[in-house]
């Protein structure tokens, strides 16, 4: 399986009504001033050492962010100093599936966004569907996170003020599942290279959109006209891999063509540049190139650019000391850095 191929790579890493978004009427994107920091290249050296899309370098550890709380589902970084309003708020971001490599690029770029990081490993979508399968898991998450919060600063105020969902490849089972369980107070979606619609009964199984059913796409669909109004935010990316089942990218155009947009064609510059983009007030679909496994993965790369131009930007996310000295991975003693 691809999900399960690619994972293994990474080792050396009903329409739902859901909380309203704090945006203003008419969503303008732009780049905050300063710009976020860069992610440190891949450079021929670090992939000479093994790193590689799959395997992105550990510069940082945890940076500037404490050390991990365990939640009841997966764990919490929350910055050392700062990344809160007065009022002990805090813009909180949950992801699922390669959570190990989104750790690795968003320690290094983020402004003060609290991660969440749940990693179910092998096994695609199924250990997710598990993990979310009542509709009172997610509160419970929210409630151990709003508890780490708390812990952390010392402060019975601390509370989540924006909360996003975000997901990889099989990670994006748990995305629908959320979705499906009409779960209340998210507030932006990310769905990277991980939504694969479904086959219409009885057509050809091709990748061609008359093949594909749209009522499977309803609580997504949901979510993009809500982006649409400027109510939240959605970013949904794919690449050009093409498995057996419907692909995110034949997916994807469903998806725009349900909406009645057009893709804007981009010219690529790398071998994994963007081919295409639609950004409409809070909607975000991005089409990309590569059609091999490490296409696949370099769609954890443009976390960092979600984040940093489109997420935090929308919530003003306070901003978190970077100046205090990085966390070491508690990986670290155990093994040699390279």
């Amino acid at each position: 399986m691809l999900a399960a191929a690619l994972l293994a790579c990474s080792r050396g890493p009903k329409p739902a009504s859901l909380g309203r978004l704090a945006l203003p009427a008419r969503v303008v994107v732009a780049a905050p001033t300063p710009a976020p920091p860069a992610v440190a290249p891949l450079t021929e050296e670090l992939r000479a050492k093994g790193f590689s899309e799959c395997n992105p370098h550990d510069p940082l550890g945890l940076g500037p962010y404490a050390p991990f709380r365990q939640l009841s589902l997966g764990r919490i970084l929350i910055p050392q100093k700062g990344g809160h309003t007065p009022d002990f708020g805090y813009d909180v971001l949950v992801h699922f599936h390669g959570a190990d490599a989104v750790r690795k690029l968003l320690v290094q770029t983020a402004r003060g966004v609290v991660l969440v990081l749940v990693d179910k490993g092998l096994g695609g979508g199924a250990p997710y569907t598990r993990a979310l399968g009542t509709k009172f898991m997610f509160p419970l998450l929210r409630t151990s996170i709003a508890k780490a919060l708390k812990a952390h600063s010392g402060s019975e105020q601390a509370h989540i003020r924006h909360l996003a969902v975000s997901s990889w490849s099989a990670g994006t089972v748990a995305v629908s599942k959320l979705l499906q369980q009409e779960q209340e107070g998210i507030d932006a979606l990310i769905i990277l290279d991980g939504l694969h619609g479904a086959w219409m009964l009885g057509a050809p199984r091709v990748q061609k959109l008359d093949s594909l059913d749209a009522r499977y796409l309803t609580r997504e669909l949901a979510f993009a006209k809500r982006a649409l109004a400027g109510d939240a935010l959605f970013v949904l990316t794919y690449s050009s891999v093409v498995p057996t089942f419907p692909s995110t990218a034949t997916t994807a155009q469903l998806l725009l063509r349900e909406l009645g947009l057009q893709p804007t064609t981009l010219e690529p510059s790398t071998d994994y540049g963007q081919t295409s983009t639609v950004d409409v007030k809070g909607l975000h679909v991005w089409g990309f190139q590569g059609k091999d496994q490490p296409g696949h993965c370099a769609q954890l790369f443009l976390m960092p650019r979600i984040v940093g131009e489109l997420l935090e930007p929308a919530w003003n996310t306070p901003a978190m000391d970077r100046s205090v000295p990085p966390t070491p991975h508690p990986d670290w003693q155990f093994k040699k850095r390279r």
